[in-house]
C-alpha cells in the first residue's frame, strides 16, 4: 500500500492529482487512523496507467500557457487603465476650457 506522494512518485503524477482520483471516488483508498491514504498499486495502476507521465507533460504546458495568458491579460489590464486614465485628462482639460474663467474685478 502506497501513501499520496509514494503514488504520485510511482505514477509520474503530481500529487494533486492523485489526490483529486481519491477524492472523486476513481481511485479507491483506505484512511488510516491518522487521516492519511493508503492506495493499492495495482488501483493506482488501473487508474494512472504507466506512460501517463505524459499527460502531465501536457498539463504543464497547459498550465505554462495559462500563466501566459495571465501575463498578458495583467499588461492589457494595465493599458487599459492608462487609457482610462488618458479619457480622464482630456475631460478635465475640456471641462476647464469650457468653464469661462471670471474676469478679475476693476477697482472702484
Amino acid at each position: 500500500m502506497l501513501n499520496l506522494s509514494e503514488a504520485a512518485k510511482v505514477s509520474g503524477q503530481p500529487k494533486s492529482a492523485i489526490w483529486r482520483a481519491v477524492n472523486s471516488g476513481r481511485l479507491p483508498a483506505a484512511r488510516t487512523f491518522a487521516g492519511d491514504y493508503r492506495i493499492d498499486p495495482a488501483e493506482l495502476h488501473r487508474v494512472f496507467p504507466p506512460g501517463a507521465e505524459l499527460a502531465t507533460d501536457i498539463i504543464v504546458s497547459l498550465k505554462r500557457d495559462t500563466e501566459l495568458e495571465r501575463a498578458e491579460a495583467a499588461s492589457m489590464q494595465e493599458q487599459i487603465e492608462r487609457l482610462f486614465e488618458v479619457g480622464r485628462q482630456i475631460r478635465k482639460e475640456l471641462d476647464d476650457a469650457a468653464t469661462p474663467s471670471t474676469p478679475p474685478l476693476a477697482p472702484a
